[in-house]
């Protein structure tokens, strides 16, 4: 009876072992795809990646828009959208990471995913366009920034819902 015991409880200390943890997972992940992670890259980073651009990069863009989009300075517009590509960037490779060890994804599901990183295409598109038209000095700068405006603020509108969304679940 003792070694029965002794087996049964053997046998579920070890269901743990079994388990794939994020190591696993990576490592499944990088066979699969034949593909080199980048070191850093783990579902801690890449949570902490979507929350800092949550928080941080929509208040950064905020500002931006607020006070400087206005002004159809080329510089700004350069910089920013510099800022929104990277930040672009850098939600995709988490998300591709995430997606291929089967850890969900960088917005919680596809569609949010997918919607947000659309949108910082579409608003670094549109300050390429405030960027790169040409001088004009009888120009009336609400028009030259108004569609860059427009998709910065339906960026923001996809991440405060995003938010909300996690603040209702408890996950921020």
């Amino acid at each position: 009876m003792k070694k029965f015991i002794v087996s049964i409880t053997l046998l579920i200390l070890s269901q743990t072992s079994f388990a794939c943890d994020e190591n696993c997972k990576r490592a499944k992940a990088e066979a699969a795809g034949n593909i080199k992670f980048a070191s850093y890259l783990n579902a801690k980073y890449c949570k902490q990646t979507s929350v800092d651009f949550l928080l941080q990069g929509k208040k950064s863009l905020q500002a931006y828009r607020e006070k400087q989009l206005p002004t159809a300075h080329r510089g700004g517009a350069k910089n920013i959208r510099s800022f929104v590509l990277q930040r672009k960037e850098w939600l995709q490779e988490c998300d591709k990471y995430l997606q291929l060890t089967e850890q969900g994804r960088v917005f919680r599901d596809k569609e949010t995913t997918e919607k947000i990183i659309g949108a910082l295409t579409a608003t670094a598109s549109e300050l390429e366009k405030v960027m790169k038209r040409p001088k004009n000095d009888a120009e009336v700068l609400d028009l030259v920034v108004a569609p860059a405006g427009q998709k910065f603020d339906e960026l923001f509108t996809l991440v405060d819902a995003h938010y909300l969304e996690l603040q209702r679940r408890g996950l921020l």
